[in-house]
């Protein structure tokens, strides 16, 4: 017992310090949210008034919707490239895996805002390398970021290729847990590759998939770096995301009280997902 209290009070002021610069903003921003903003300072009190006008946004709907379908595909993407990039590495040689690893985690670490200006000089139809090159072999691909559908594919290829890296590390890691007696065991009772890898390695990627995707959701869900520097949120608002969303209320036309209350359920979304996840890693098939 004295060793537990001994503990506690060695740890209860990292904790408290830990504590108050993580939720902090999040309680002030609840309390900005109860308010009529006006040049940056809260002034009469609003109630909810700030989250129903979220509700009476047309707008709203469809930025969800462009939302989710960027999260959505984004992610279903990076898990299957990362997947199998992830067992093709496992099955190389120490050194060439060790190779092939480094390349891949490069765009991961590299600056977001490094990675969508690269991507933005590339595919710009005037002076762009990709533009120039597909020109003189296929004709051309039109202005890419000119047209709703290839400025949300390009959003989509940008999000996959900075993201993939984490996805193959953490899958790289799940894979390389997994007992190789088992593989072993499952070819000698006559399963084949496709059988093993279903029956054994997927369930037991369960938690590496999970948190992989819940990660990736949030990540895909909160950047505003790529959109914004990649597109702006255009061409016609096709690629405005929730995140851009809240950047350009709160600094484009200076709506503090709605980009606050927009943020806040935001955050409370980044919470359900957290929880799914840890519900769902708990659960055996």
């Amino acid at each position: 017992m004295r060793d537990t209290r001994t503990a506690f009070v060695l740890f209860a002021p990292a904790f408290a310090l830990l504590g108050f610069v993580l939720f902090s903003p999040v309680v002030y921003a609840i309390w900005f949210s109860l308010f009529r903003i006006e040049y940056g300072a809260p002034t009469t009190f609003a109630g909810l008034r700030n989250f129903e006008r979220l509700l009476d946004d047309d707008v709203i709907v469809a930025t969800i919707g462009r939302t989710a379908f960027h999260t959505g595909v984004s992610v279903v993407l990076t898990i299957a490239v990362a997947l199998a990039l992830a067992t093709w590495i496992h099955r190389l040689r120490p050194t060439a895996g060790f190779v092939v690893q480094t390349i891949v985690i490069v765009p991961w670490i590299i600056s977001t805002v490094v990675a969508t200006l690269l991507f933005r000089w590339v595919f710009v139809s005037d002076i762009g390398i990709a533009a120039y090159l597909l020109g003189r072999f296929v004709g051309g691909v039109g202005e890419l970021l000119t047209t709703p559908s290839g400025a949300m594919g390009l959003l989509v290829l940008v999000s996959v290729w900075k993201r993939i890296g984490y996805a193959v590390i953490v899958l790289l890691a799940g894979l390389k847990s997994i007992p190789g007696e088992l593989e072993e065991a499952a070819r000698i009772d006559g399963a084949n590759g496709w059988q093993i890898f279903r029956r054994i390695t997927l369930p037991l990627l369960k938690t590496p998939l999970l948190l992989t995707a819940v990660v990736l959701t949030l990540s895909n869900i909160n950047t505003v770096e790529t959109p914004l520097i990649l597109t702006g949120g255009g061409p016609r608002d096709a690629t405005r995301t929730l995140a851009i969303d809240v950047y350009e209320r709160a600094f484009a036309v200076f709506d503090l009280g709605s980009a606050t209350a927009l943020a806040l359920v935001m955050f409370a979304g980044n919470i359900l997902l957290v929880l799914a996840y840890v519900r769902l890693s708990r659960w055996r098939a």
